[in-house]
């Protein structure tokens, strides 16, 4: 009895050791197949390949209509959001968030290094769509032209007496920036 337990385990080992064996080989043998496909000549392979649109198929593509779908810094890659700082698109390899912000990577450091404070809040309902319109172009154009960070962000409080959900546009500034700003801002106080 003892001998036949000692010949099944042993049967048992040297079949393990197969399977083993044939996995390894199976491994290693598509491997090297997919090693030489890789090497292949893409004409070679037959399956179709994708060809690059011209200059000018890009230039329609990101024409001014579509601006903000192609990432600033990626012309080829889909924007997925817009920088907090710059307001310029970018997709999800240059985008980040902080603070339930979405910040280009390239401008982490200065959102990190700056101390950030509010420069006004102001209620959705007492603000014309003029006026948030005036208030981005503001935003663009600081930034443009003097490098000068503003974000300008959606806020929203529960009015437990009315039972409503209240709209806010809260503009936000680096400390030192906030008088300057709150200037450039000064039609809609």
């Amino acid at each position: 009895m003892e001998n036949l337990l000692l010949v099944l385990v042993i049967f048992l080992l040297v079949g393990l050791f197969g399977a083993i064996t044939a996995m390894i080989w199976l491994g290693h043998r598509f491997l090297k197949l997919r090693e030489e496909s890789d090497r292949q000549d893409p004409a070679e392979k037959k399956l179709p390949t994708l060809r690059r649109p011209g200059s000018d198929i890009l230039k329609a593509l990101r024409s001014e209509q579509t601006r903000g779908h192609y990432c600033a810094d990626h012309g080829d890659m889909v924007a997925v959001g817009q920088c907090a700082i710059s307001g310029e698109s970018y997709c999800e390899h240059c985008l980040t968030v902080q603070k339930e912000l979405k910040l280009a990577k390239k401008h982490l450091d200065l959102y990190l290094d700056s101390e950030w404070v509010e420069v006004v809040m102001l209620h959705n309902e007492d603000i014309s769509q003029d006026a948030a319109e005036r208030i981005v172009k503001v935003k663009r154009a600081l930034w443009e032209s003097e490098g000068l960070p503003m974000i300008v962000q959606g806020h929203y409080k529960i009015n437990v007496q009315s039972d409503e959900i209240e709209g806010y546009t809260v503009v936000i500034a680096r400390k030192d920036d906030r008088e300057f700003i709150r200037k450039e801002l000064s039609f809609i106080q």
